[in-house]
């Protein structure tokens, strides 16, 4: 390299280390931030970025790769200290959660009539409920026949010899003959029993009477610390959890629906607002021009501060200056 380039080298890279020095950084960062984004405030999303590299990208990040081990631990240890949060015993649902807010959540719910009978048709469909009804209606009877019997009630000694009745019916059999002429009654007229039981929770579930349990809901759980979670979960639980999730993930992460639906939704925001400046998108989520300036000066310093300690700055800009005093060209500007 020639001398006077390589004076010039020094020179140069020790204008530029001094414009990363002391309290020259915050002038030299700001200076530079507010250079781009000047620029970037003139320029478009749509005009340096296409839809299909966005979805391109999207697609390798988001769905193409499974979650690592490390992001795994990461997200465990986060959940179980939130989990385990001091905070958890003091704080209460009601200072989270403004009962307005409750319910106005209540009311949507409420409005959605056929999501309603919908979910209580489906339910009362299910065989499982048609047994669990059948049990019910037949002890409600069988203690209604033995226990409740009006007559037993009113008639004096009636309740003793009906219990004696009951008792020469077990020893002979006949109490099983009756069990069984009910239990076929019920068999016979489940569907019928089913079919009255869904209007009857149509009838009874209305609007008011959703406020009302809301409601009661509400008054019990309004009190209660975030930390009563604790009695029913644990950090098994949270493992569980974390596992099954990342199985589900994994899963539908692969098909054909997450890929489609990734792709329409990227296109989407594109097409509505791809026409904005990155300054202007970043100001909808609350972030402004300033913000971004400080935030940057603050992560910024110590950063530069710790690479101009260790030399790496220094080592960098000698590389990259290198290059240009060292070239052809300057050597023949020098000669």
């Amino acid at each position: 390299m020639h001398a006077t380039a390589s004076a010039l080298l020094a020179a140069h890279r020790d204008h530029l280390l001094s414009q990363l020095t002391g309290e020259q950084l915050n002038h030299t960062l700001s200076r530079e931030v507010n250079a781009f984004l000047d620029w970037a405030s003139q320029c478009p999303i749509n005009k340096v970025v296409a839809v299909e590299r966005l979805q391109q990208v999207a697609l390798h990040y988001v769905l193409a790769q499974s979650p690592s081990a490390g992001l795994i631990e990461q997200i465990l240890t986060i959940a179980k200290a939130a989990f385990r949060s001091p905070l958890n015993q003091t704080t209460y649902v009601h200072q989270l959660i403004e009962h307005k807010d409750f319910l106005a959540i209540v009311d949507k719910i409420a409005s959605h009539e056929q999501l309603k009978k919908d979910i209580i048709h489906t339910a009362v469909g299910n065989p499982v409920y048609a047994k669990l009804l059948s049990d019910i209606v037949f002890h409600a009877l069988s203690d209604y026949l033995v226990n409740e019997n009006p007559l037993a009630k009113k008639v004096p000694g009636m309740s003793s010899l009906m219990k004696m009745g009951k008792g020469l019916m077990d020893s002979t059999g006949g109490n099983a003959a009756i069990e069984s002429a009910l239990r076929s009654y019920l068999h016979k007229n489940m569907q019928s029993i089913v079919d009255l039981s869904e209007k009857v929770l149509l009838r009874t579930l209305d609007a008011k009477q959703i406020h009302h349990v809301a409601d009661q809901l509400w008054h019990k759980i309004k009190g209660s610390p975030l930390s009563v979670i604790q009695q029913y979960i644990n950090d098994n639980d949270i493992e569980f959890a974390t596992q099954e999730g990342v199985k589900l993930w994994n899963h539908f992460r692969q098909t054909a629906y997450a890929k489609s639906l990734l792709q329409e939704l990227i296109g989407v925001w594109f097409n509505h607002f791809a026409h904005k400046d990155g300054v202007s998108l970043l100001a909808d989520l609350q972030i402004s021009r300033d913000d971004l300036v400080r935030e940057i000066n603050a992560f910024a310093e110590p950063v530069v501060a710790e690479m101009l300690a260790s030399g790496f700055l220094a080592e960098r800009i000698e590389a990259q200056l290198s290059e240009f005093y060292g070239s052809e060209a300057v050597s023949k500007l020098l000669a």
